[in-house]
């Protein structure tokens, strides 16, 4: 499916929770007032220089199972908690080039080096798959699902791509649009995608294609994340986070660039 973006007329928000929490959300009719976001800081440049890391990470981040953040610079993985950052995976070390990462629904590290998908197997070793284009970005949250997609722009490519990674590794175009993906959330039946301003859904399955939203503001829509505790939708740019909330569009904060998402709680990362 190919999809050229120009003159795209803005749809009504309300429409789009509702598509979105029906299609994504089993706490159907559940409602929560949020008034405040709380965000704590776990890591700045001041403790960078105190641990001698020297570090630019990349716009990916994950929960582990056992409640730390895992992030990564362009050749290093590191676990992130309240008592310090540490860097993990040495089997890593002759790779470079981490252009995005995931973690599974069973807890398997998955990561994208050049045009490789690597899996992390039990012996601290990865595994390679060769997939379509070199820097792409991953998702893989429920099993059986893989997803890569096309996220940097570059002067030799006309078109950008979605694939899915099938358990036997076969790769096969889900939608193909004129401009990068920038972030993809993704439910069960649908991912939930970005592109310049613009946001849409495509049906897993049918590969059939919504346009949810338009942002109101010019800057690129850089991540998605579903809050589906309190099914309320956030999408940023590099420098603010904001939230769709009681049909409208909310700004959160203008001092924070991406928003991470797992199955228990939304978390923020600058």
């Amino acid at each position: 499916m190919n999809l050229e973006i120009n003159n795209i007329t803005q749809t009504s928000i309300k429409y789009i929770l509702g598509v979105f929490f029906h299609l994504s959300f089993l706490s159907v009719g559940y409602s929560q007032d949020i008034d405040s976001i709380k965000a704590d800081i776990l890591l700045d440049n001041t403790l960078l220089n105190q641990l001698n890391i020297n570090a630019q990470f990349i716009n990916s981040i994950e929960y582990t199972s056992d409640g730390f953040l895992l992030l990564a610079s362009a050749n290093q993985f590191y676990i992130l908690g309240n008592g310090g950052i540490v860097p993990i995976f040495d089997s890593w070390e002759n790779n470079t080039e981490i252009a995005s990462f995931t973690v599974t629904a069973n807890g398997i590290l998955m990561a994208v080096s050049k045009n490789g998908l690597y899996t992390a197997n039990n012996s601290s070793s990865f595994s390679k798959i060769v997939i379509p284009d070199s820097g792409m970005g991953v998702t893989s949250q429920y099993l059986d699902d893989i997803f890569v997609y096309d996220k940097i722009l570059k002067n030799d490519k006309k078109v950008y791509s979605i694939y899915h990674i099938s358990e036997t590794e076969k790769i096969e175009s889900l939608i193909t649009i004129s401009t990068p993906i920038l972030s993809v959330f993704e439910s069960q039946s649908q991912l939930i995608f970005s592109t310049k301003n613009h946001v849409f859904s495509v049906d897993i399955y049918t590969k059939q294609l919504f346009h949810l939203f338009s942002s109101p503001y010019d800057a690129d829509i850089i991540s998605i994340a579903g809050d589906t505790y309190n099914k309320t939708l956030y999408f940023s740019t590099e420098n603010s986070i904001y939230r769709i909330k009681n049909n409208q569009i909310e700004l959160l904060c203008k001092e924070f660039g991406v928003v991470g998402q797992n199955e228990r709680l939304s978390g923020f990362t600058k």
